[in-house]
């Protein structure tokens, strides 16, 4: 089925063959999850919960399509899946990456949100050590500066805070970068 066949399907209150259609996707979704600690029953548990998220997005007749019906699905469930991750707190280097990008409002994907997500993930991947934790605690910790200064042993509030602008430049030159087709390479300072 087409993704204009899918939406027809659910508007027309004939969701069963939608939702087969779907459901294919659940063992990429499953996987996904389970790679970053989840197990079976909250990756069925969360599809399940993003199937009817979609359905009663789909079926408001101001819903307009932006993506791919699949790309709208997962980023629904990867939505949900950090929420759930953030209630666990159980992964919070993945957690605090999207806080950047994703609210509750933000369930509308489209492939350029994801485009800006893939090059946020490829950033904080190549920043050094140093600069993710102070991201880490900055935003997603909502540490102070005298906090931050502190616990990673900077000399003053000062140097933390020349630290966390360099680090954010560096950032901003990768993210650059990246969307003038260049490459990063890691590295590695502390």
């Amino acid at each position: 089925m087409t993704d204009e066949e899918i939406i027809r399907e659910i508007r027309a209150g004939r969701r069963e063959q939608a939702i087969k259609e779907l459901y294919n996707e659940f063992p990429k979704i499953r996987a996904n999850i389970q790679s970053t600690g989840g197990d079976e029953g909250t990756a069925r548990e969360i599809f399940h919960d993003s199937l009817v998220l979609l359905i009663e997005k789909v079926s408001k007749p101001d819903f307009e399509l932006t993506s791919k019906l699949t790309t709208y699905l997962y980023g629904i469930n990867r939505f949900l899946w950090k929420n759930e991750l953030r209630k666990r707190n159980r992964n919070p280097e993945l957690e605090w990456k999207d806080t950047l990008i994703l609210s509750a409002d933000d369930l509308d994907y489209n492939e350029e949100k994801e485009e800006k997500i893939r090059v946020l993930d490829k950033v904080l991947a190549s920043v050094t050590e140093r600069c993710k934790k102070i991201f880490e605690m900055f935003y997603y910790r909502r540490k102070s500066m005298k906090e931050i200064a502190d616990q990673l042993e900077f000399s003053s509030v000062n140097s933390a805070k020349t630290q966390k602008y360099k680090c954010m430049e560096k950032a901003i030159a990768m993210a650059r970068e990246l969307k003038q087709g260049g490459q990063i390479y890691q590295t590695e300072h502390k």
